[in-house]
């Protein structure tokens, strides 16, 4: 297993090892996640709007913010952690013989209760039991308000001829829709909480937000993203929520920089000040990672991941971990 010196500062609130019961370890990681095409944020299916909070600023103003829900940011994160775990061998059956069908996945009653994914993020079963996720996550917000950063676009279904007649009968089609939008260059900020995780299994989940390149809806098209790690704390409780930073930023940023499009040097600069406002408030122990750690950690985990051998010998042995897994990865 590889030794990350990089993470030593941190090993205070890191686990030694997988275990059932709390241990009061966290690892908070902000994050500005920055729309680089047009993206759709909704709950329901097409036609529906984006989702959008009206919530109060810091003067305890009304603002209408854009939102990209908890659950649809961890579930992109969580399927790419999966297409790793799948590319090495390393996703189960709860019986014991992998196929496709019985193989451990997604939305399909038919977790493994063994592999990284299931211990990490959590799964449930109907007749058996029951592992919570250990990444925790808020709504994440936009720094300007939704209807500076939303846009709506017409679409209709056009035949084969490019026109919207049917070539046979020569009817007109009637579909035309019409769908909300986020628009490029959209900033969101974020917090993902890692609760009583082990080195590799914060390796694990930092490499997964890094890769992640696709939210929202209509993903084979638009959506594309990029994840921007703005600092990383460990801690013996949670800190402040999403919603506090982004009023604290959104703050920061009113006198120069309230209109779209926001200079993500700026944003990222206002966002780290407001952790520092912020972290004074926070009822218990914390280490926060400098600039210059900050930097070499996300270069490490970078790194590993550029190598598959690497890569793949750290996830067999941190599946290998668990208990009742031992020998299971080969």
């Amino acid at each position: 297993m590889m030794s990350f010196e990089n993470l030593k500062p941190l090993e205070l609130y890191l686990a030694k090892e997988y275990k059932n019961l709390p241990e009061s370890r966290y690892i908070s990681i902000f994050l500005v996640r920055t729309t680089q095409s047009e993206a759709i944020f909704r709950t329901e299916g097409s036609g529906e709007g984006c989702n959008r909070e009206v919530v109060a600023d810091l003067k305890n103003t009304p603002v209408c913010r854009a939102v990209i829900s908890k659950r649809k940011q961890i579930a992109v994160e969580r399927r790419k952690g999966r297409e790793v775990l799948r590319k090495h061998g390393l996703l189960f059956s709860g019986n014991g013989t992998v196929t496709d069908e019985t193989v451990c996945g997604l939305n399909r009653n038919n977790p493994c209760e063994k592999c990284i994914d299931c211990k990490l993020y959590g799964y449930a079963v109907g007749a058996g039991g029951a592992q919570r996720s250990r990444v925790l996550s808020d709504d994440a917000f936009s720094l300007l308000p939704f209807e500076m950063i939303m846009d709506k676009k017409t679409f209709n279904a056009l035949y084969e001829t490019g026109t919207m007649r049917d070539p046979v009968s020569g009817e007109a089609s009637t579909s035309i829709n019409e769908d909300e939008y986020i628009i490029p260059g959209a900033h969101f900020l974020d917090i993902e909480v890692l609760k009583d995780v082990t080195e590799t299994e914060f390796i694990y989940v930092l490499g997964n937000i890094l890769r992640s390149k696709r939210y929202g809806a209509i993903t084979s098209r638009i959506g594309s993203m990029t994840n921007t790690v703005l600092g990383i704390i460990g801690s013996d409780t949670e800190l402040f929520s999403t919603l506090e930073w982004v009023n604290q930023t959104h703050a920061a940023l009113l006198k120069d920089h309230n209109e779209h499009p926001q200079p993500l040097n700026v944003v990222a600069d206002k966002a780290k000040g407001s952790i520092q406002s912020l972290l004074p408030t926070v009822c218990g122990n914390t280490y926060q990672a400098n600039d210059d750690e900050l930097e070499k950690i996300v270069s490490a985990v970078t790194a590993l991941f550029a190598s598959d051998n690497d890569t793949r010998q750290e996830l067999v042995t941190l599946t290998n971990s668990y208990p009742g897994n031992e020998g299971l990865a080969k």
